[in-house]
């Protein structure tokens, strides 16, 4: 692969470290629902296994093939296999751990490279859309605040 771009995220969540790993391995209908920068018509599962997956997801004209593996220690690793912009071979990974109090503290490492006319333009539309890291950090929020949201409404329904 050419030049990767390296990100990395730091976040802590009150959403629990089982939570989230079932949201990152959840491959059902739901999955676009619990993470918003996956669109529906966009989202297709190939194959499921124990601890594996391989899907197609993103959004037009924007969209990656993946293969997912994730231990059982809570970290889930997707591995570009084809994709329009990106560069086959980028990965993105999430590690999750238990954060003293409750909740989680989550480390999202990225290292991406982008093909063909996209080496100069996808740079440039990440700069745009906040900025690096920022993008994703920005993509994980989203999936936060729907997990969040949900445990609210969990909790609610339960006092």
């Amino acid at each position: 692969m050419d030049k990767r771009a390296i990100y990395d995220v730091d976040v802590e969540t009150s959403v629990s470290p089982e939570r989230l790993l079932a949201a990152a391995t959840d491959f059902s209908d739901r999955r676009p629902d619990l993470w918003p920068s996956i669109t529906r018509s966009k989202y297709k599962v190939f194959s499921l296994g124990d601890h594996t997956a391989e899907t197609e997801e993103g959004t037009s004209p924007v969209h990656h093939r993946y293969k997912y593996e994730w231990t059982d220690d809570g970290v889930v690793r997707a591995t570009t296999a084809a994709a329009t912009v990106m560069a086959d071979g980028s990965i993105w990974e999430m590690r999750v751990r238990p954060r003293e109090g409750g909740g989680s503290k989550v480390h999202i490492h990225v290292e991406m490279g982008f093909k063909g006319p996209f080496r100069v333009i996808g740079p440039v539309a990440m700069r745009l859309n906040g900025g690096t890291a920022e993008t994703f950090r920005k993509w994980f929020m989203q999936t936060l605040a729907v997990l969040e949201r949900e445990e609210a409404a969990t909790s609610s329904s339960s006092a």
